[in-house]
């Protein structure tokens, strides 16, 4: 329809063919919709669509059915123009099967006999190979890469720390601390860093993904739902963070546990 002038209150038939001759070109019987807006299309979709309200949608199926009959349009579920409703859904991989045998059953039940429902997958791991398993590898490789250079900053920054740092050590143990203290102390400090490190940068994707300009971005005019965010992600990027703070201060929690008494006079 291009972009009919919206005051002119265009009308469109849904449910049938217009008669020749007829009344503004609705046939008796049909349903009349009426354009309220034109919205513009994505660069790449090349077929026409229309959105309209849930009721408008249940009247068009209706017309649809009566013209060829119920018994027409629940033998043909794929051919031709018969009326069909489509819902989307964002569910974990590893539920989908039971999903979709739940799913199948309830809504069958739900709805009249002479309807069918079918639930598929229609992501691209429900096709076997892995499409993003190289980008996969070759992120995995970087990002361990970048864990490991953190890690040995990290232990140099601790090194010269402990070196600042021998005679309050040495004093700690004239006065009783023990080895296994020390250690510790000196451990869960690049830990704990770590860990606030990652929490901070956690928060930071999260505020980041569920912005609004980036999810505007990629939106497109195409997503209308987008998966929550994964939990099972930002895990991982914590215990990383942890793990790569015991590694970076496991060198100079052995570094302090060498320090002696007689080390404090010197320094």
């Amino acid at each position: 329809m291009g972009r009919p002038p919206l005051a002119s209150h265009p009308v469109v038939a849904l449910g049938g063919q217009s008669v020749p001759g007829a009344a503004s070109g609705i046939p008796a019987g049909d349903t009349a919709a009426v354009v309220i807006g034109v919205i513009p299309a994505a660069p790449w979709d090349t077929q026409p669509s229309m959105f309209m309200l849930a009721e408008q949608l249940q009247r068009l199926q209706d017309a649809a059915i009566g013209e060829r009959g119920a018994s027409a349009v629940a033998t043909d579920p794929y051919g031709g123009d018969a009326p069909s409703t489509q819902y989307e859904m964002w569910v974990p991989a590893e539920l989908s099967d039971a999903l979709s045998t739940l799913l199948t059953r309830d809504l069958a039940s739900a709805l009249d006999a002479d309807m069918q429902v079918q639930v598929s997958r229609n992501d691209w791991a429900s096709y076997g190979d892995d499409p993003f398993l190289v980008t996969k590898l070759v992120v995995t490789g970087i990002a361990v890469l970048v864990l490991l250079l953190g890690a040995l900053g990290l232990v140099n920054i601790a090194l010269v720390t402990v070196k600042q740092r021998v005679r309050e050590i040495g004093i700690r143990r004239r006065f009783g601390g023990t080895a296994g203290r020390v250690f510790f102390t000196v451990l869960m400090e690049s830990v704990v860093a770590t860990v606030v490190a990652g929490a901070v940068g956690g928060t930071a994707s999260v505020l980041v993904v569920q912005s609004p300009v980036l999810r505007e971005l990629i939106r497109q005019g195409m997503v209308s739902d987008f998966p929550p965010f994964p939990v099972d992600a930002a895990i991982t990027g914590l215990v990383a963070a942890t793990a790569v703070g015991a590694l970076a201060g496991l060198l100079p929690a052995l570094v302090a546990l060498r320090v002696r008494v007689m080390d404090v006079i010197r320094y």
